[in-house]
């Protein structure tokens, strides 16, 4: 595929010509035009500049579930050069203020709230902790609520001068300037802002949906969190651009997911495992089988291979491609082939997209390893982030010398240039000196019929470096038995493979964006350890 040097705002009036009173969004029974996404976003980008002094370069905090005004927001930032930073639905202000801090935001617009979060409750607090913040805007002074149209803005907002002047900052916009900061999911680590150009995220958005084969007939269900780089790249962006229709909901549920699939027709849903898994295993929907999928990209998290086929069983007609992506990589980076089977799909990640290169490097010598080997994915291409905002050392600790990043994944390579992650280069465990991989494991505990979920960890030991600590969701919680999971797991793994500690949750720790909270399963380990020796 060629690449192009564009930005994300010069589509959106593109596609407007192109397709007109085509539908590019719908949430509920409200929907909006191609026509209305453009004169929309014009005439919010000029309230953006005269009511809030949004300029080119401009940090703006967007902290929302999912809406149309999110969207409309986004859209309208992009035409300005300004550089949305998208945030974690779930922050509490301790863990938001540092962020609006570091990354130097301006203005901070925010929704309704999440869940039992109620966001205009938590802005003093937040004001008090970042006061370089100089403004806070609530989104649904944009109309009075969400669902917002040419209506809610003034004559002059949508004047043909205001629109003839938001023309012109699109046209001062690079394809190398910043689309975008998207915060990585802080899983192990505090976040760290990754830098996306349009350059970036336009060249790996149309190199997606090439591979997918998305096309302006095709209608996306937008459940992914648009705070990660998944939802906001591979569905937002890619939508804009693609003219394809995208729905939204506020976040995901089951319920809700199901109805929207079967009334509106989708096409495409992308998810993390956890949402495919919801999807099918939830009682009442057991036996449910849709028809009207055609695609969609799973990734973000450890699929096992039984899981894959499970899914696959309730959408019959469609291509459910497994992937492999981080924010670092905009995200998108591999696929299998179209038409590959089911069972070659479940095994690995699929192949690096064209104009994208991988590499196996033992982590602890360097050396490039041959196919087969496991060690540490390096990748290079058009989609590698340029580094972390205001992080100069975390950024070079991110690239060898040669320009190549490291993922922190472990990963190999078969003969066909599939790609198969066997694991986190963080998450090893290192146990009286071997070095333990944590998937192992975990598909060991998984493939027992013993447990729905897993989640190995290394907890702190005195005398061992690490012992291992599994946390496991029983199949039954009634008869689960952890010593029968340990005489299970010893003709499988090696004697110091065996967990030290099992404890059963009734659910894993997880992110807002659907992926195991590692630094939280830890923390719960670990204190899970103590209260055993305490007890003992």
């Amino acid at each position: 595929m060629e690449l192009i040097q564009k930005t994300v705002g010069e589509f959106i009036p593109e596609n407007a010509a192109r397709y007109g009173d085509k539908t590019a969004m719908q949430a509920g029974d409200f929907v909006w035009s191609y026509r209305e996404l453009d004169e929309i976003t014009d005439a919010l980008a000029c309230r953006l500049v005269h009511r809030y002094g949004v300029r080119k370069g401009t940090h703006m905090g967007i902290w929302s579930v999912n809406t149309p005004a999110y969207v409309f927001l986004f859209l309208a930032a992009q035409k300005l050069g300004a550089v949305p930073i998208p945030l974690n639905t779930c922050y509490k202000p301790a863990e938001l203020s540092p962020i609006l801090v570091n990354m130097d935001v301006e203005i901070l617009f925010y929704g309704e709230g999440w869940k039992d979060l109620v966001y205009s409750d938590l802005i003093p607090e937040i004001g008090k902790l970042a006061p370089e913040v100089r403004e806070y805007v609530p989104m649904n002074t944009f109309g009075g609520s969400p669902f917002m149209g040419p209506g809610n803005f003034t004559e002059e907002e949508r004047s043909d001068e205001s629109r003839g002047e938001i023309r012109k900052m699109t046209a001062e916009v690079s394809a190398e300037d910043t689309a975008c900061i998207v915060m990585t999911s802080g899983t192990t680590l505090s976040p760290k802002g990754v830098m996306l150009s349009h350059y970036n995220i336009v060249n790996d958005g149309r190199s997606a949906a090439l591979y997918m084969h998305w096309t302006d007939e095709d209608k996306m269900l937008l459940e992914l969190p648009m705070f990660h780089c998944f939802g906001l790249i591979t569905g937002v962006v890619v939508c804009t651009m693609k003219g394809i229709c995208m729905d939204i909901i506020p976040y995901f549920g089951t319920a809700l997911v199901w109805e929207i699939i079967e009334k509106h027709g989708i096409t495409i849903l992308n998810g993390v495992p956890s949402v495919f898994l919801a999807l099918v295993r939830k009682p009442e929907y057991k036996n449910t089988v849709s028809e009207k999928l055609k695609s969609g990209v799973i990734a973000g998290s450890r699929l096992r291979y039984e899981d894959y086929m499970e899914i696959c069983r309730h959408f019959p007609n469609m291509h459910l491609q497994t992937s492999y992506g981080m924010t670092e990589s905009s995200p998108s980076v591999t696929f299998p082939d179209w038409d590959e089977a089911p069972e070659k799909k479940a095994a690995s990640c699929g192949k690096f997209m064209d104009r994208i290169e991988g590499r196996i490097v033992d982590p602890a010598s360097g050396e490039i390893l041959s196919v087969g080997m496991n060690g540490e994915l390096q990748m290079k291409g058009f989609n590698i982030t340029k580094g972390y905002y205001n992080m100069p050392e975390e950024t070079a600790r991110a690239f060898t010398e040669d320009g190549w990043l490291r993922t922190g994944d472990l990963a190999r390579f078969d003969e066909e240039g599939n790609l198969y992650i066997t694991g986190r280069l963080k998450e090893l465990i290192i146990r009286a000196g071997e070095n333990i991989s944590v998937v192992e494991i975990e598909s060991v505990i998984d493939d027992s019929g013993m447990a729905e979920a897993s989640k190995v960890v290394g907890v702190d030991s005195s005398f061992r470096q690490e012992e291992i600590a599994a946390l496991v969701v029983p199949t039954d919680p009634d008869t689960f038995d952890p010593e029968a999971l340990k005489e299970y797991m010893k003709p499988r793994l090696a004697v110091y493979k065996i967990p030290d500690y099992i404890f059963t949750v009734n659910e894993l720790p997880m992110t807002g964006s659907g992926k195991i909270d590692l630094k939280a399963a830890k923390e719960l380990a670990e204190k899970r350890v103590k209260e055993s020796m305490t007890s003992h």
